[in-house]
């Protein structure tokens, strides 16, 4: 969770899931969580809106429930960049239907396997999707995130700054 509401993240589709992990910890990378199941419910209104307006609101489940809202990015020196709001909530289901209650409905739910790492003063995601592995870097900068991408060796030419949701829709498609 960032501390100053701001994301600023890259993602890159990984090939050698194993080489990878070994790569982060011949860094020194500190495991911050180990491989846990995560499971994401996207929410917006019925006709979409929040959608429309490029928000997030979304309802996850790992180690803890944690509710999300995100503004629309953009596109600062190759990362997206964007307010994120999280906070813990003690109960996924009463906060599902408090949502629910509000209008709000579950359009999407995705899963996926996630380990969290710090490197460099940032945090890397790896992420086991269906439809591939990624590695997430969230960093202070784009530069930060830049620099870390070219110590894991990560072309950066081949990063990736769609969302989770926006890559299940362009692989639904193929």
């Amino acid at each position: 969770m960032n501390t100053n509401n701001q994301e600023i993240e890259v993602k890159f589709l990984i090939a050698d899931l194993p080489a990878l992990l070994e790569k982060l910890q011949n860094l020194g990378a500190l495991m911050l969580r180990p491989r846990m199941l995560e499971v994401n419910l996207r929410f917006d209104t019925s006709d979409m809106q929040l959608g429309k307006r490029a928000q997030v609101l979304r309802l996850r489940q790992d180690d803890q429930a944690i509710l999300t809202f995100k503004s629309p990015g953009e596109i600062i020196n190759g990362v997206i960049s964007r307010t994120e709001l999280e906070v813990i909530v003690s109960d996924l289901q009463t906060t599902r239907g408090i949502l629910e209650a509000l209008g709000f409905q579950v359009f999407m739910t995705y899963e996926k396997y996630r380990q969290n790492f710090q490197l460099n003063e940032l945090v890397a995601s790896v992420d086991e999707m269906p439809y591939g592995n990624f590695i997430e870097l969230e960093g202070s900068s784009p530069e930060h995130v830049r620099a870390t991408a070219a110590l894991l060796g990560l072309d950066w030419d081949q990063r990736i700054n769609l969302s989770y949701t926006a890559l299940l829709g362009l692989y639904n498609q193929n």
